[in-house]
């Protein structure tokens, strides 16, 4: 994937997909196409906020904990994918995995406890130097 300068959306039919360099400053204009997202597929309003905060909340995560080395390098993509009852939203990355130390802690990371309240199901995976969160919320559309 080429380098990501600033977030990227596009949208196909029932997916949204999101590119963004790990700054924090992108993270605007991510909630901002969630929340369109998801008022284009008639998401109530209760559960919109919901996804965002928990989007927001991992993406944020994804940012301050696995790219505290070096936020130049590296991109966070969003997925999120609608059906009839269920919005399902994936964020992904590829920054190097921080363990905490003495000098270095680690005093968050995706916030699993929010996440898990706000989501019926949350999963996440490390594996080949990436790390992927998938998050499932029940939507009545």
């Amino acid at each position: 994937m080429p380098t990501v300068v600033s977030a990227v959306a596009s949208t196909r039919g029932d997916v949204l997909t999101v590119h963004m360099p790990p700054r924090l400053e992108h993270l605007v204009t991510v909630r901002n196409h969630v929340r369109v997202w998801l008022a284009d597929f008639g998401v109530a309003i209760e559960t919109a906020r919901n996804i965002v905060m928990a989007t927001d909340e991992a993406m944020t995560n994804v940012v301050e904990y696995r790219f505290r080395a070096d936020s130049a390098a590296g991109v966070v993509t969003l997925t999120a994918q609608a059906s009839s009852n269920t919005i399902v939203v994936t964020v992904a990355d590829n920054g190097p995995w921080q363990l905490p130390t003495q000098g270095n802690p680690i005093n968050g990371g995706f916030n699993l406890p929010l996440l898990r309240v706000l989501a019926d199901e949350v999963h996440l995976h490390h594996q080949d130097g990436r790390s992927t969160l998938v998050a499932h919320f029940p939507h009545r559309g």
